[in-house]
C-alpha cells in the first residue's frame, strides 16, 4: 500500500541544536567523531548465536520466543541480517521489559529517518537474547543521535559496555514519550500533521499504535483515560493543532479528553477509532483510511503481523515490521488456542484469490509473534488456512 511518508530536510546544524534541547545524549554534547569508540568483532561461535524461534507454514511465519525480549531479538534480526554496512542499522532502541507505555510511543523510531529496531533491557542489565543480537547488529551509528549506536529510553535501562549511547530523559512515561516526540520531530525536520493518542491504562487497546508510528512517522501519545497530562498537552503544542485520533472507545479514552483538546485548542479535528473489543479495534484500526491517514487494508496482497493482547511489549518489538519494505499493521488475538471470529472474519474478507493464472495474483504474508504460549501452533494453521492464494470463479453475466 503506497504512503507518502513525511519528508525531513533539516540542516544538520539545525537538527543538533533541536537534538540539544532534547537532553539527549549521556555525554556533554560534542560533534560526531568517527572511531570514538573501538568495538571488537563478534566471535561467530554456536553459544554466541541468538537462538530464534522460527516456525514457517505457506502463509506465515513465527518470530520470537517466551518473551518480548526474545520477540524484538527475532524481528530485529529477520530485518537486518547485519552481513555488511548495508543491512546494519544505524542504531537500535533501548526500552525496559515493564515500560510497555514508552515502547509503544518510541516505536516512532523504527521508521525513517532514524530506522532504529526496538529492543528490551531487564533494568540496568541485558537480557542474554538482547545483548547477542546487539553484538550481532553491531550499529553503524546515526548522525541524528550523536553518532551513537544505542537510544537508551529513560535512565533505568542498562547501558551496554563498548557501545556509544544516547539518552532521551523522562520521569516517567509521558515525560519520556514527550522527549521521543521532540528528538523524533528533530530528526525529520518538523513534527508530524497527525496525532494518534493511546491509552496508558489499557494495554489491548493501545498495541495497535506502535504499528502505526514505525510506518508512518506520526506521533504516537499516552494519555489518561479522562486527562492529558501535562508533558503530552505540551507535545500537542508544538504539533501545531495537528489532526487527532483518538485509538479506543469512550471506556478507554473519554469523551472528556476530547473535549479538552478542543477546548485548549490542542487538535484541529478530533476522530475517534474504536472496536468494542481490543481484537476488533485493531482491525477497525487496519481497515480505517482518511485522506494520507490509515492503513486502509480492505483488499487483499498484504503483511500483517499478529500478536496476543497479554503481551503489550510485543506490539512496538514489533514496529519495525511496519516499515522496512513489510509494512505490516498490527492486529490482536485475545488467546493462544484458536483465532478470535471477528480475526477470522477480517483475514477471509481479505483472502486472496485468482481466476486463471495464480502468478498474476497477490498475496498475503502473516507475521506471528511469540511462542505457543501466546499463539498456538493450531491457530497458527488456523491464520495459514485462510489466508492462502484460493481460485475463484469469474461472476457469470
Amino acid at each position: 500500500m503506497p504512503r507518502a511518508l513525511a519528508r525531513f530536510a533539516a540542516p544538520l546544524l539545525l537538527l543538533c541544536l533541536a537534538l540539544a534541547g532534547c537532553s539527549l545524549g549521556d555525554e556533554e554534547p560534542q560533534p560526531p567523531r568517527p572511531g570514538l569508540v573501538e568495538t571488537e568483532p563478534l566471535e561467530e561461535t554456536e553459544e554466541e548465536q541468538v537462538a530464534f524461534s522460527w516456525n514457517a507454514t505457506r502463509n506465515t511465519v513465527r518470530v520470537g520466543g517466551g518473551d518480548a525480549a526474545a520477540d524484538a531479538a527475532g524481528v530485529a534480526g529477520a530485518l537486518f541480517p547485519a552481513t555488511g554496512e548495508r543491512n546494519r542499522p544505524d542504531a537500535v532502541a533501548l526500552v525496559d521489559k515493564a515500560d510497555w507505555v514508552t515502547g509503544i510511543a518510541a516505536s516512532v523510531l523504527a521508521g525513517p529517518p532514524v530506522g532504529a529496531p526496538l529492543l528490551v533491557s531487564d533494568g540496568d542489565e541485558l537480557p542474554p537474547v538482547t545483548e547477542q543480537t546487539l553484538e550481532r547488529l553491531d550499529p553503524t551509528g546515526s548522525e541524528l543521535s550523536r553518532n551513537a549506536q544505542v537510544i537508551r529510553i529513560g535512565r533505568g535501562v542498562a547501558r551496554p559496555e563498548g557501545f556509544r549511547t544516547a539518552i532521551v530523559r523522562g520521569g516517567d512515561p509521558f515525560e519520556r514519550s514527550a522527549a521521543i516526540d521532540r528528538f523524533f520531530s528533530a530528526a525529520r525536520g518538523e513534527p508530524s500533521s497527525d496525532v494518534v493518542l493511546y491509552s496508558s491504562e489499557s494495554p489491548a487497546w493501545a498495541m495497535p499504535a506502535a504499528a502505526w508510528a514505525g510506518r508512518s512517522g506520526d506521533a504516537v501519545l499516552p494519555v489518561r483515560t479522562r486527562r492529558i497530562p501535562a508533558p503530552i498537552r505540551e507535545a500537542l503544542q508544538s504539533h501545531e493543532r495537528p489532526n487527532v485520533y483518538l485509538l479506543g472507545p469512550r471506556s478507554v479514552i473519554s469523551e472528556r479528553v476530547a473535549e479538552q483538546l478542543e477546548r485548549q485548542r490542542l487538535a484541529r479535528a478530533v476522530t475517534r477509532i474504536a472496536g468494542p473489543t481490543p481484537v476488533e479495534n485493531a482491525i477497525v484500526f487496519a481497515r480505517y483510511e482518511r485522506a494520507d491517514f490509515g492503513w486502509g487494508v480492505v483488499v487483499p496482497g498484504y503483511n500483517f503481523s499478529v500478536a496476543n493482547f497479554s503481551r503489550p511489549l510485543d506490539a512496538p518489538a514489533a514496529a519495525s515490521l511496519a516499515t522496512r519494505g513489510v509494512f505490516a499493521p498490527l492486529l490482536l488475538t485475545d488467546r493462544p488456542e484458536t483465532l478470535p471470529r471477528p480475526l477470522r472474519q477480517y483475514f477471509l474478507s481479505v483472502q486472496p484469490g485468482y481466476e486463471r493464472d495464480p502468478g498474476d495474483a497477490v498475496y498475503n504474508r502473516v507475521w506471528i509473534l511469540g511462542d505457543e504460549q501466546a499463539i498456538s501452533l493450531r491457530q497458527q494453521a488456523q491464520i495459514d488456512r485462510i489466508t492462502e492464494l484460493i481460485p475463484v470463479q469469474a461472476e457469470v453475466p
